[in-house]
C-alpha cells in the first residue's frame, strides 16, 4: 500500500501529462510543421556549435609600460628616379642617438629606367657602403696592375677614426672620411676616384632607380628615420647631408616614391595572428602608397602614431606587435630650412591595446541548445494549433 501511494504521489508531480492515443489527431500540416521544426533546430544548433568552436577577440585599453623595448620596422620602398649609390638611410631619436647611413639588414636593388631590377645586393654592416659602384671600385683597386701591395692612399687631410696616418685606398674611403669630418667631397679631386672612373660609373647609373627594403630596430621613443641623398655628417650638433651632387644633377632625380610595405613588428607575429584570428594581419595604412612629383627640392613627411598591441591566445601564447595611424604633408625645401627626402616621424602612444581570445563555456553551449529546441517546438506548437484550427473552421464552412 505504501509503495502504491508513493507512486501516485510521483505521478502527481508529472509536469508532462500524456494524452491518450485515442484522442490524438495527426494531420499533414502538423507533419510539415514538425519537419520544418527539425530542420530549423539542426541549422541553429550547427550555428551555435560553430560559435562555440570559434574563439573571439575582446579588446581593452591599458597604460603601456614597455618604453625600453626595441621597435622592429619592416619596409619596402621604391625610388624610381634616384640611383642606389646616392640613396642613404638615417635614424635619429630624441635621446640624441643618430645612426647615419644605416645599412644593417637593409637591401638595395638597382632598377633600370623602366623599373625592372638590375642587381640586388645586401650591405654587410652599418657603415659599409657596399653598393655596386663601390664593389666595382674595390675590385679595380685590388686588381690594378700598377697598384703596390703596401699601397696607402691619401685621405687629403681627413682623419679616419682618430688615426695619425690614415689610409684611404678607395674612392669610398675618401668620401667617408670627408663625411666624418663634415667636409664636402668632390670625387674629381681625388686620385682614388679618378683611377676607379668614379664619375663615369655614377653617370652610367644616374638614370636608374632604387628599391630599398629590409628591417630596422630602433629605440621605442620619439624620433624618425629618413631616406635622403648624399652622405650624412654632424656639424655643430646638427644632422647634415651633402646634397651637392643631388641638387645639381642633370638627370631629373627626385624623391618620388612608392611604399610597397611598412610594418611595425616582426613577420613571425603577423603569421601567428593570421592563423589564430580573423584579422588576417594588422592593417598597415601606408602599404601600396605612391607619392611625389618631379621636383627635386621636396620634403615628404609621414607622421606616424604607433600603438602597441598585445594578443593573448587560449593556447597561452602572447603576441606583441604594433599598429599605427598616419598623416602626411609635403613642402618645398628652401635655403632657410628643410632637407629633400622622405621622412617617417615616429610618435608612440602611452596606451596599449590588449586583445584577449575567449570562447563560450560548455554550459552556455548546452543552455543555448536547450533553448533552441524548446523555443522552436513551442513556436511550432503555436503554429500547428493555428493551422489546425483554421483547417477545422474551413471544413465546417464547407459542410454548411
Amino acid at each position: 500500500m505504501v509503495s502504491k501511494s508513493l507512486l501516485k504521489r510521483f505521478k502527481s508531480l508529472d509536469a508532462h501529462a500524456k494524452t491518450l492515443d485515442d484522442f490524438r489527431v495527426r494531420t499533414a500540416t502538423g507533419g510539415t510543421v514538425t519537419m520544418i521544426s527539425f530542420v530549423i533546430i539542426i541549422v541553429l544548433s550547427l550555428f551555435e556549435l560553430f560559435r562555440y568552436l570559434t574563439p573571439t577577440m575582446h579588446s581593452e585599453i591599458m597604460v603601456d609600460g614597455g618604453k625600453q623595448e626595441k621597435l622592429p620596422i619592416s619596409f619596402d620602398i621604391t625610388f624610381p628616379h634616384l640611383p642606389c649609390y646616392m640613396l642613404s638611410l638615417d635614424i635619429m631619436d630624441e635621446s640624441g642617438e643618430q645612426i647615419s647611413e644605416y645599412e644593417h639588414d637593409v637591401y638595395k636593388e638597382r632598377l633600370d629606367s623602366s623599373g625592372k631590377p638590375i642587381l640586388k645586393e645586401k650591405s654587410e654592416g652599418r657603415n659599409s657602403h657596399q653598393d655596386l659602384s663601390n664593389n666595382a671600385a674595390q675590385l679595380a683597386m685590388e686588381n690594378g696592375e700598377n697598384q703596390p701591395e703596401d699601397y696607402c692612399g691619401p685621405c687629403y687631410g681627413a682623419n679616419v677614426a682618430g688615426e695619425t696616418d690614415p689610409c684611404c685606398n678607395t674612392c669610398a674611403d675618401v668620401q667617408r672620411a670627408y663625411a666624418d669630418m663634415g667636409w664636402s667631397a668632390n670625387p674629381d679631386n681625388f686620385e682614388q676616384c679618378v683611377k676607379e672612373n668614379w664619375k663615369e660609373k655614377t653617370n652610367a647609373q644616374s638614370r636608374e632607380g632604387c628599391r630599398m627594403h629590409g628591417t630596422l630596430s630602433v629605440n621605442k621613443i620619439r624620433g624618425n628615420f629618413h631616406f635622403s641623398s648624399g652622405r650624412a655628417f654632424n656639424q655643430g650638433g646638427t644632422h647634415i647631408h651633402d646634397m651637392s651632387s643631388f641638387l645639381h644633377n642633370q638627370f631629373n632625380q627626385n624623391f618620388m616614391h612608392e611604399i610597397h610595405h611598412l610594418q611595425f613588428g616582426t613577420h613571425e607575429y603577423q603569421a601567428h595572428l593570421q592563423k589564430r584570428t580573423k584579422l588576417k594581419s594588422i592593417i598597415n595604412p601606408l602599404d601600396k602608397t605612391k607619392w611625389g612629383n618631379m621636383d627635386a627640392a621636396m620634403m615628404y613627411q609621414y607622421f606616424l602614431k604607433i600603438v602597441a598591441s598585445e594578443f593573448d591566445f587560449l593556447t597561452g601564447k602572447q603576441v606583441r606587435t604594433f599598429q599605427y595611424s598616419v598623416s602626411k604633408q609635403d613642402q618645398v625645401v628652401t635655403p632657410r630650412g628643410g632637407l629633400p627626402g622622405v621622412f617617417f616621424m615616429l610618435d608612440h602612444s602611452p596606451m596599449r591595446v590588449l586583445y584577449s581570445e575567449t570562447r563560450p563555456t560548455l554550459g552556455s553551449l548546452l543552455t543555448s541548445l536547450c533553448a533552441i529546441v524548446g523555443g522552436v517546438f513551442s513556436v511550432a506548437q503555436i503554429v500547428d494549433n493555428i493551422l489546425y484550427t483554421a483547417e477545422k473552421i474551413s471544413k465546417q464552412r464547407k459542410t454548411m
